[in-house]
C-alpha cells in the first residue's frame, strides 16, 4: 500500500504544474475570448459569431497596434488617450499603475534601475534578494527624500504582493540575477529545483 501511495503521489506531483499551467493558460483564453466576443457582438451579429474569433481579433489589433505605435500620428492619439485618462480621478489611479508596470516589462526597455540586488540588513546577518526599482528618491516629497538611499521591493514568495523599503546604498550589493530569474524563485521560496536552472543563466 505504501509504495501504491508513493507511486500515485510521485505522478501527481509530476503531473501538477503541467496540468495547472494548462488550467491558466486556458482560463487566460477563455476570459478573452468571452470580453472581445462582448466587445465584437455590438457591431457583429452575435449569430454569426464563431468561436476562437474573438481571440484571432485580439491578436489582429494587439499586433496592428505594436506595428503603427512608433509612427509620430498613432503617439499622438496614444497620448491624447492618456491624458485622459489621466484626468478620470479613479480610472487615473489605476491606469498609471497598470502603465508603470507595463513599462517594466516592455520588451526592449532599459532595465538598469530595476536591477536586482541582494541587501544586506546593517547589524544583520541576515540577506534579502529585491529588486531595486529607484537609484534615488531625489523627486520624492519630504521627508522621503534621504541623500544617498535607493528604493528596493521585496516581493513574497507564492503570492502576489511584497513591500518596498528606502534603505542606505551602502545596504544594496548588485547580482549577476535577470529579473525574471529571481521573480522565478522568489515565487518559489527558493525552492532547491531552481539550482539547476540559475547556474544555466
Amino acid at each position: 500500500m505504501k509504495h501504491v501511495t508513493g507511486t500515485f503521489l510521485k505522478g501527481l506531483f509530476t503531473l501538477l504544474p503541467v496540468l495547472f499551467s494548462i488550467y491558466v493558460f486556458l482560463w487566460f483564453l477563455n476570459w478573452v475570448e468571452g470580453f472581445s466576443r462582448s466587445v465584437i457582438s455590438l457591431v457583429w451579429p452575435d449569430s454569426l459569431y464563431v468561436p476562437g474569433m474573438g481571440l484571432i481579433v485580439v491578436a489582429i489589433v494587439i499586433y496592428g497596434v505594436g506595428t503603427v505605435v512608433d509612427r509620430p500620428f498613432a503617439r499622438w492619439i496614444f497620448g491624447a488617450v492618456e491624458s485622459l485618462f489621466r484626468e478620470v480621478p479613479i480610472i487615473k489611479t489605476v491606469y498609471i499603475a497598470i502603465k508603470d508596470f507595463t513599462e517594466y516589462l516592455k520588451p526592449g526597455r532599459n532595465k538598469k534601475s530595476n536591477q536586482v540586488v541582494l541587501v544586506k540588513f546593517a547589524g544583520s546577518e541576515i540577506e534579502m534578494i529585491g529588486l531595486m526599482t529607484r537609484e534615488s528618491l531625489y523627486d520624492l516629497p519630504p521627508p522621503v527624500t534621504k541623500p544617498d538611499r535607493v528604493a528596493v521591493y521585496f516581493p513574497m514568495s507564492y503570492q502576489f504582493g511584497g513591500c518596498t523599503l528606502f534603505i542606505p546604498r551602502a545596504w544594496v550589493h548588485p547580482t549577476d540575477l535577470t529579473v525574471e530569474a529571481a521573480m522565478r524563485s522568489i515565487i518559489t521560496a527558493w525552492l532547491p529545483g531552481q539550482d539547476k536552472k540559475l547556474e544555466g543563466l
